[in-house]
């Protein structure tokens, strides 16, 4: 009795564990360990893609929307073999090469944006795509975890961010999704329907870096930001102790039934509504916009050059089974254990005792239910975790 009881509380602990993912945890796929040391790495300067086909940048992408106002090049997307990482290069357009009343023309898969002149800046977006033909084209992520290492740039304007973005036009399910991983912005005004703080500090040496859960509706090619707009953010930290310019983790985990928002492993965030967590899958983006806080009375004011620097980015994925119910019945059984989300695991030995070892670490995952009523043994110092997991719909 007295080993149920030690169990129960174990789970109980379980159910409530918001640390960022175990590593440990076996029931986890590394889906992408991209740390950019592959060298030689180029663009193809026909689709935009990276030599190795993993990655995609935008040429001629502009914002257009107001808000942001930067033309996206694959030349402002720079695999640093010397360093071992990827810049996303911010620059002011000093030539005055972005016409100002011409349509930027865009390869036949990429939306065209109308003449604007508010678009004053080049700079770099990359999406993860995975074109290699072993794959069949692996372009997006449903639920995960999601991590960058960076450097963020924090003049006024500078807009870097890592996030999961989908929008489906089509009329019969029409639908926009998004999770902010981190975004920043000099001195942002995050007012409604964006955000719940209706009257935001206004301090000059404040920035901002926030992370939303969002899930939009989508009126043809309109976003309806009024009715089904659901946000977050944590609160401003002063610039002098956020030092953003130096190295930084930040990553999120996004399951059916919550969201969990890290920075440099501390819990910074999260989200349960299950009715607005986006539930498609989503392209993981990383991109360094320039926003409206760049510019002066409409002109621009910040006229440099400087980067998003990227160190690392990881994805782990897990490995779904929802539907199995699996009976542990001996020792051999718990042995070759498939680690998956499963439906049910039940211990139900009647013979044999199922033990533990005190250097083993496992990690059951089940939807519905855990059960122990047969013999079983957990060594004193193994770690034994079970987790209460919501499957994908």
């Amino acid at each position: 009795m007295k080993k149920l009881i030690y169990l129960c509380g174990m789970m109980l602990l379980s159910l409530n564990m918001m640390a960022q993912i175990d590593l440990n945890d076996q029931n986890w796929n590394d889906t992408l360990i991209e740390d950019f040391i592959i060298p030689g790495r180029t663009w193809n300067t026909l689709s935009f893609l990276s030599s190795d086909k993993l990655w995609r940048a935008y040429p001629g992408h502009g914002v257009s929307n107001n808000v942001n106002h930067q033309i996206y090049q694959f030349s402002n997307c720079h695999f640093n073999d010397e360093d071992d990482y990827m810049e996303l290069v911010a620059e002011y357009d000093t030539c005055h090469i972005i016409p100002d009343t011409t349509q930027w023309y865009l390869p036949s898969w990429m939306h065209k944006y109308p003449p604007t002149d508010n678009l004053f800046y080049f700079s770099g977006e990359i999406d993860y795509v995975d074109y290699r033909p072993q794959t069949h084209s692996i372009t997006q992520f449903q639920f995960g975890y999601f991590e960058i290492r960076c450097k963020l740039p924090t003049h006024p304007g500078a807009h870097p961010c890592f996030w999961l973005q989908h929008a489906d036009p089509n009329p019969l399910d029409p639908y926009y999704e998004e999770i902010d991983i981190v975004e920043y912005s000099h001195n942002l005004m995050h007012k409604p329907p964006y955000g719940a703080n209706p009257n935001p500090p206004v301090q000059e040496d404040y920035d901002r870096v926030y992370t939303t859960a969002i899930c939009h509706n989508l009126i043809g090619d309109t976003l309806n930001h009024n009715t089904d707009n659901y946000a977050m953010d944590f609160p401003v930290i002063p610039h002098s102790s956020n030092n953003l310019n130096g190295w930084h983790t930040f990553s999120c985990e996004w399951m059916p039934d919550h969201v969990y928002w890290y920075r440099d492993g501390e819990l910074i965030n999260s989200y349960y509504d299950v009715n607005h967590i986006p539930k498609h899958p989503l392209t993981l983006k990383t991109s360094y916009a320039i926003d409206g806080y760049a510019l002066r009375n409409g002109k621009p004011e910040w006229k440099g050059t400087d980067e998003m620097v990227v160190d690392y980015i990881k994805v782990y994925q897990l490995n779904w089974d929802c539907d199995t119910d699996v009976t542990i019945t001996c020792q051999n059984d718990l042995a070759n254990y498939d680690y998956k989300v499963k439906k049910s695991v039940a211990i139900t030995s009647s013979v044999e005792e199922v033990e533990i070892a005190s250097t083993q670490k496992i990690t059951c995952r089940v939807a519905d239910s855990f059960e122990i009523t047969g013999p079983f043994q957990a060594d004193s110092g193994c770690e034994f975790t079970i987790i209460r997991q919501d499957c994908p719909e």
